[in-house]
């Protein structure tokens, strides 16, 4: 027990001591209401917390001490019992000591709370702060925004984009958190004379050389690679028709569209040819020289007519009904006379070139012999 001297001296010297504890107090408060979640590297360096370990280290024993008015000394909170003290957090209890509130900070390291998800691992430090490790949300995925909530922790929406798949010939994009093929890239570069291949890098194309190849051109063909690109050579489309106009499509090919009007048929022979229905047709050359005596015909090279006697003693065409059994002789055809006579004298015969025979019947009444006469074409 102190005795009454102690008890004055300790009584002198413990305003120093109460104020220094509820400096050390208003430190923690300070420090905790500043909190960043992070352990100091050393706690011990900080300014306000050593002011507060010096003050609440003064040596009660002491006489030369520092006068109370030369030290700035925090608002003291004034208590009757423990209840009246505030709630000093999880590493922190608060106790009413000779009226006045003081904190005595829980073992450093012992586990504790401070109310924020997005920390782990939380301890006590020395200066009664509940202190954690910021919590790593990050899951790896590309397609997902990560990020902590204080209150419900690790939080991840998903996100629209743009991803790296495993087929580098195609455009890949989030989709609900999975990184999907968006579009397919066609390696295909529109020349019949590359290689095209997808790659790990994309789209290769190497060079063929001297191979056959198709340049989608209608209008060519044999088609061959050469340094990289399709020679060909032009599809020859002239049908020798004279009838048609004849072009190239080089999607459909040649095309032979008919026209109208003068044409050559390509035969000298024949004359005014005219296109009819697409084809060139003419009028063959008359060569015929009225001799029935000789083979007419029409040279093809000089379109000139020639005329071939015929061997005497042949058959031959007259060119008259009134003549028969006629045959070729140094005179031309010659033939007899055809006879006419229809034995009946009420009728004239004649012949005619064009007809033969011709019998026409004379009018009533006409002598017809032996002093008879015709009636209706009979002698009477």
């Amino acid at each position: 027990m102190n005795t009454p001297a102690e008890s004055s001296r300790f009584a002198d010297k413990k305003p120093h001591a109460v104020h220094a504890f509820a400096k050390l107090l208003c430190a923690v408060a300070w420090l905790s209401a500043c909190d960043d979640g992070t352990l100091s590297p050393d706690y011990r360096d900080t300014g306000v917390f050593a002011d507060a370990v010096e003050d609440a280290q003064v040596d009660v024993g002491t006489d030369d001490a520092a006068p109370m008015d030369s030290v700035d000394v925090q608002p003291v909170i004034q208590c009757n019992v423990a209840g009246d003290c505030a709630y000093g957090g999880p590493c922190l209890d608060l106790a009413c000591i000779l009226g006045q509130c003081v904190g005595t900070p829980h073992a450093i390291g012992s586990a504790c709370s401070d109310g924020d998800a997005c920390t782990t691992g939380d301890a006590c430090t020395a200066l009664g702060l509940c202190k954690g490790t910021i919590v790593q949300c990050s899951d790896g995925n590309a397609c997902t925004n990560d990020y902590c909530d204080q209150k419900t922790g690790c939080q991840v929406t998903f996100n629209t984009s743009i991803c790296k798949g495993g087929d580098a010939c195609a455009t890949w994009k989030c989709q609900t958190g999975v990184c999907k093929v968006a579009s397919q890239t066609e390696c295909d570069d529109g020349n019949p004379c590359t290689n095209d291949v997808c790659g790990t890098n994309g789209c290769q194309y190497t060079s063929m050389q001297l191979a056959p190849c198709e340049d989608g051109d209608a209008c060519t063909t044999g088609g061959i690679c050469k340094f990289g690109l399709c020679e060909s050579q032009p599809v020859v489309c002239d049908d020798g028709d004279s009838c048609t106009t004849d072009t190239c499509d080089k999607k459909l090919g040649c095309l032979h569209t008919q026209v109208d009007g003068p044409c050559n048929d390509g035969d000298t022979c024949t004359q005014n040819d005219l296109c009819v229905g697409g084809v060139c047709i003419g009028t063959v050359k008359d060569c015929n020289d009225g001799d029935a005596c000789t083979s007419d015909t029409c040279d093809g090279a000089s379109a000139v007519c020639q005329h071939k006697a015929i061997v005497d003693g042949s058959a031959c065409d007259p060119g008259s009904a009134c003549v028969v059994n006629a045959s070729c002789t140094a005179d031309g055809c010659v033939g007899a006379q055809k006879p006419c006579d229809d034995g009946n004298p009420c009728t004239a015969d004649k012949c005619n070139p064009n007809s033969g025979c011709v019998f026409t019947v004379l009018s009533d009444g006409a002598a017809c012999g032996n002093g008879q006469s015709c009636n209706g074409g009979v002698c009477q």
